[in-house]
């Protein structure tokens, strides 16, 4: 054997020795968790003046400027504010100043503009008693929709949604005041879920073992008044110490500020996405964007919303977004123990030298 040879021989022996004896690690690879999008906005009623414009410039007329930004998103809330039927419904509450019903065909574009999970907890569920909510589950169901908060009877009015986005579960689980008692469900009685501390409690416990992400939506408050009351302030933390991971809050038609508690996100009130108020507030709301890491929530921003043709959304831009911005910043600071936490949502804090 030349001596060429015999050297290339232990080099290969030399070679496979190190392969066999220390092998090499295997390649570090981290397991990426799934980025989810969480958009909530306020309430939705189509029905009045919104249903006859619909009828005359078309479904998507309102919509028009949310095609693009839902597009983006997985998760798509709002709060259904008017139910869905059709001519045989009639008024329940005929002394009620304001009734509100849209035709059940307007499922369709809250299918095609990306709704996903809507709460019906709301003072308006009973407005033409129970055939519509019954009719306004089963339209939004048959198009994928996740329906919560009202139902044929107390137990169905307070069975959680839950939607699950790449592999995470969210449950969704809705309260609200009414006007009457008859707003709300029973035993044997359609209606809503009311705003009961207890029940609610109850629902997270139930919920929080079911799922990753637990999201309250309660229609509270008082109409037109920017600023939660203690009680709300109280309420909302009891129910975070009890596991709900998010609370969203509608009913005054205003937005009211946004808090951080223990690292739980808090919206008393998302104001009106789609409604035809002229009350000099109800123009200026916003677009709550959350964004989570698999289970675990990893930031939240949000958009300013003003209209246009008096009562349809569309995304605040210029002074106009700004001011919307400014308003909403000085609405959550009091909210927020350490006011840097806003930086969480976008808004610019000033800060000390």
């Amino acid at each position: 054997m030349s001596k060429k040879r015999f050297f290339i021989k232990r080099v290969l022996i030399f070679y496979l020795l190190i392969f066999f004896l220390f092998p090499a690690p295997p390649l570090y690879s981290e397991k990426k968790e799934p980025l989810i999008t969480f958009i909530a906005v306020g309430d939705i009623m189509m029905g009045r003046h919104i249903g006859k414009m619909m009828k005359k410039k078309g479904d998507i007329y309102p919509y028009m400027n949310f095609i693009a930004p839902f597009r983006k998103a997985d998760i798509i809330f709002a709060n259904l504010e008017s139910v869905l039927g059709d001519k045989s419904d009639k008024v329940f509450f005929t002394k009620k100043p304001y009734s509100f019903i849209a035709p059940l065909k307007a499922a369709d574009m809250l299918k095609k503009i990306g709704f996903n999970v809507l709460s019906m907890a709301n003072n308006h569920a009973m407005d033409y008693g129970a055939p519509p909510i019954m009719k306004t589950r089963k339209a939004l169901l048959e198009r994928g929709i996740h329906p919560f908060g009202a139902g044929k009877d107390i137990d169905e009015a307070r069975e959680a949604a839950i939607k699950t986005v790449k592999g995470v579960k969210f449950g969704f689980i809705g309260y609200s005041n009414g006007h009457s008692h008859l707003v709300y469900a029973a035993p044997k009685k359609a209606g809503a879920s009311p705003y009961n501390l207890k029940n609610i409690k109850e629902d997270i416990n139930a919920l929080k073992s079911e799922v990753d992400v637990v999201v309250v939506s309660l229609h509270w408050g008082v109409e037109y008044e920017k600023f939660p009351g203690k009680n709300q302030i109280k309420v909302a933390h009891e129910l975070i110490d009890t596991g709900a991971d998010i609370i969203l809050g509608h009913h005054p038609h205003v937005m009211q500020g946004v808090e951080f508690y223990k690292g739980r996100l808090i919206a008393y009130s998302l104001g009106n996405f789609l409604f035809d108020q002229k009350h000099k507030d109800t123009p200026r709301s916003f677009m709550l964007v959350m964004k989570f890491k698999g289970k675990k929530f990893h930031r939240a921003y949000v958009e300013p919303l003003d209209r246009f043709n008096a009562f349809y959304p569309k995304i605040a831009r210029g002074k106009s977004g700004e001011n919307i911005l400014n308003e909403l910043k000085s609405l959550s600071e009091p909210l927020n123990l350490n006011p840097l936490v806003l930086e969480r949502l976008g808004f610019k804090i000033q800060k000390n030298n």
